[in-house]
């Protein structure tokens, strides 16, 4: 069974109200390496605005409990655990700071759409950094580290740029919307691992789908299996006498 650490959170310490505010936040931290939790407790507990109201691996079981806290902020360091299992019925509750090895632009623009409000990324911020992020999260302010907003200004830019043009595929083409979804990126030059990334699914996924693909079309190689969608020339019927 899995561990949730509380803490008694003591009296805050009379500030001048410009510099404390009227409440605290309480933040929850669940990062599936003990150091990493402790590190990120220990920083934050030295703000005056902050409060650790508890600590977590990052199993669904440990967050859901910790939501019965009632956290402002979710310190989410990502661990083993898948982030949409991670996530679900948290982004709801509470605002979420992820806390990542990758400032890989794929992983962020997932983390977003699952309701991530800041992305910081290790190497790349201080602690004030830290305490910034939660302050902002708290308000719903997005604080990203530098290499993550470089990665969205970059996909922003590349959407801007003109894109190649994908021929229709033909009409029996017999292949499932997945499929020609991933047809679709095999034709602009994808390689596996990167269709994988796009479509947010694994290369081993990717590759049976390939395969199944081959296999409608009757092709051997990207090269056939492109030049039959595009067209260029018809499937062979490979049981033709």
């Amino acid at each position: 069974m899995t561990t949730v650490t509380l803490y008694s959170v003591p009296k805050a310490p009379d500030l001048p109200r410009e510099d404390y505010g009227p409440l605290r936040i309480r933040v929850f931290v669940a990062d599936d390496n003990l150091v990493m939790r402790l590190g990120l407790r220990s920083i934050l507990e030295t703000h005056a605005r902050v409060a650790v109201v508890g600590e977590a691996a990052t199993d669904p079981d440990s967050l859901h409990r910790g939501r019965r806290l009632s956290p402002d902020v979710i310190v989410l360091g990502t661990g083993r655990h898948q982030l949409e299992q991670s996530l679900a019925g948290v982004a709801a509750a509470a605002a979420v700071l992820v806390v990542a090895d990758t400032d890989e632009s794929h992983q962020v623009q997932h983390a977003l759409r699952l309701g991530v409000t800041s992305y910081l990324v290790h190497g790349q911020f201080t602690a004030d950094d830290l305490v910034s992020a939660v302050l902002s999260t708290a308000r719903r302010e997005p604080f990203l580290s530098p290499g993550v907003l470089s990665g969205i200004v970059g996909t922003f830019r590349d959407a801007a740029l003109p894109q190649p043009t994908v021929v229709a595929p033909p009409a029996d083409h017999r292949l499932s919307r997945r499929e020609a979804e991933l047809m679709e990126l095999i034709v602009l030059g994808r390689t596996n691992r990167e269709i994988a990334q796009t479509l947010y699914i694994s290369e081993k996924t990717v590759k049976n789908h390939v395969n199944h693909i081959y296999a409608k079309l009757s092709a051997r190689n990207r090269a056939e299996v492109i030049a039959v969608w595009l067209g260029l020339r018809a499937a062979p019927d490979r049981f033709a006498a």
